[in-house]
């Protein structure tokens, strides 16, 4: 059966709103026209779309599905849009790429920077967020592709396609002439004694913060801050004797940022940084030459390794 876009869009509104009557103020029509459009598609699927009987609205899973799809619509609608403003003003491409904060903060800015004062047509755009986050717009277009860790993707999941681009681990971190940093070797008990920064809730280097730091014998961290903006946190570790666990690749190898690394290997703390990718989705010339940028910026700097098992 044919589904109309526009209903989609339409449920899409009405599953995040708490009433028919703010969705139809939001679309801009009335609440008996949403009310008859749902028993339109209700009829011709011979399935419920909402529970009737609960305030607000509970949509079925079949409405959150195809809300979902309306999601998408609308997205697509919008990737549309931006891509004939580009052609009339005369630039010839649209990337948006997704990437975690601290990766945002370093790596992929340096690269896009480099990249788009060589490519004059091309337009990027960063879109920093949580794994999550990143993942549901991939999947409804809203992204092009994410730089992530492949340890975040659903590998049982095959429409997504992985190529890695380095091996990274986590690390404890914090201003350059910290007092602990002298010694050779960080014990459990002097990590005890620290106060830590910690991350945003949604941020799956929190999780990974606490299960490395209790696998080395910590039990109880005292918190004196926490965000999940990457450059708060690193001005905070700046100027503090706080420590915190980061990525690697977040921080400058030769110090110049005030930044170091203490003096202590975290268990389990191995990942593999990939490009994320959705198999559904045709991959346009700026896309290849964006992934061919990346993987020259990552070798430029030496932090290619064999990752033909990596996977």
């Amino acid at each position: 059966m044919f589904i109309d876009p526009r209903h989609l869009e339409q449920l899409a509104v009405i599953v995040d709103s708490e009433t028919l009557q703010e969705a139809a103020d939001k679309i801009g029509t009335s609440q008996p026209a949403l009310s008859r459009m749902i028993k339109s598609l209700e009829a011709r699927s011979g399935m419920t779309l909402f529970d009737r009987d609960s305030k607000p609205l509970k949509a079925t899973r079949l409405c959150l599905e195809l809300a979902n799809q309306g999601k998408a619509v609308k997205s697509a609608q919008r990737r549309a849009m931006e891509c004939v403003q580009l052609a009339a003003q005369g630039r010839g491409g649209f990337l948006k790429v997704g990437v975690p904060p601290f990766l945002c903060r370093r790596l992929v800015s340096e690269a896009v920077a480099k990249f788009v004062s060589e490519q004059s047509a091309a337009h990027i755009e960063l879109v920093p967020d949580y794994y999550s986050g990143l993942q549901e717009r991939l999947l409804q277009n809203v992204i092009d592709v994410i730089v992530a860790p492949s340890k975040y993707v659903d590998h049982s999941n095959a429409d997504f396609i992985l190529e890695p681009l380095f091996e990274d681990s986590n690390v404890i971190v914090g201003r350059a002439g910290h007092p602990l940093f002298g010694k050779r070797q960080l014990t459990a008990e002097d990590l005890s004694a620290v106060t830590w920064i910690g991350h945003s809730d949604s941020s799956v280097l929190r999780y990974d913060m606490e299960t490395a730091l209790k696998l080395l014998g910590l039990r109880h961290l005292h918190l004196a801050f926490q965000s999940g903006s990457a450059d708060a946190i690193i001005e905070v570790l700046r100027n503090t004797d706080l420590l915190t666990v980061l990525p690697r690749y977040a921080i400058c190898s030769d110090n110049s940022d005030g930044m170091a690394i203490a003096p202590v290997d975290l268990p389990n703390s191995v990942q593999v940084i990939c490009m994320i990718t959705f198999s559904g989705r045709n991959e346009s010339e700026l896309m290849r030459a964006f992934k061919v940028h990346l993987r020259e910026h990552v070798a430029a700097k030496n932090m290619n390794v064999d990752l033909q098992s990596a996977l």
